[in-house]
């Protein structure tokens, strides 16, 4: 009997990982809470709003799927696999756009010399999918090439300021601009 299990086990474990859904749910809030009070580290709300290619109109029930690492700079505990991460979060924007997510700053990868950030992937109907990560200004790691990269407006990257707030976490804006 405990050889069956054992070989279940192994089966089991090299079975490919299942990749978290990258699209909210329809009924998907436009507020969430990523990071619980006892996660571990500094905490950061990101707002912002997402619009058409204008620039100017609000898209409403936009998904905003995000996830990062947490302080230690896993997406998981002891693991870098980023198919399913620990701390992630599903948002539909509201009906001005609206989104806003309270979590943690994230940690940078173990060993590396990458940029703590922020993964986003945002959808709506009849546009274009975005995928792209927000640096953040301030971070040791962050280097020329990925600044230059964040200054071009469809790039991977979006580098943010980060400022205090009135309860002492950390705040940024992340607008997004999404195409046909």
């Amino acid at each position: 009997m405990k050889s069956i299990g054992i070989l279940l086990a192994l089966i089991f474990s090299l079975l490919p990982a299942t990749q978290a859904p990258t699209v909210a749910e329809r009924g998907a809030p436009s507020k969430i809470t990523i990071a619980a009070k006892e996660e571990p580290g500094e905490r950061l709300t990101v707002s912002g709003r997402v619009f058409g290619p204008d620039g100017s109109t609000p898209l409403a029930g936009a998904s905003v799927y995000v996830y990062h690492t947490d302080v230690k700079g896993y997406y998981s505990p002891g693991t870098n696999d980023n198919r399913n991460p620990r701390l992630r979060g599903y948002m539909r924007t509201d009906a001005q756009g609206r989104y806003e997510f309270s979590t943690i700053k994230p940690g940078p990868y173990p060993n590396s010399r990458i940029p703590a950030h922020i993964h986003y992937v945002v959808t709506a109907t009849g546009y274009s999918e975005r995928i792209f990560e927000i640096v953040f200004e301030g971070d040791p790691f962050l280097d020329n090439d990925v600044r230059q990269k964040a200054a071009t407006e469809w790039s991977g990257f979006s580098l943010r300021r980060l400022e205090k707030d009135a309860q002492g976490g950390w705040h940024c804006t992340q607008d997004i601009k999404l195409r046909r």
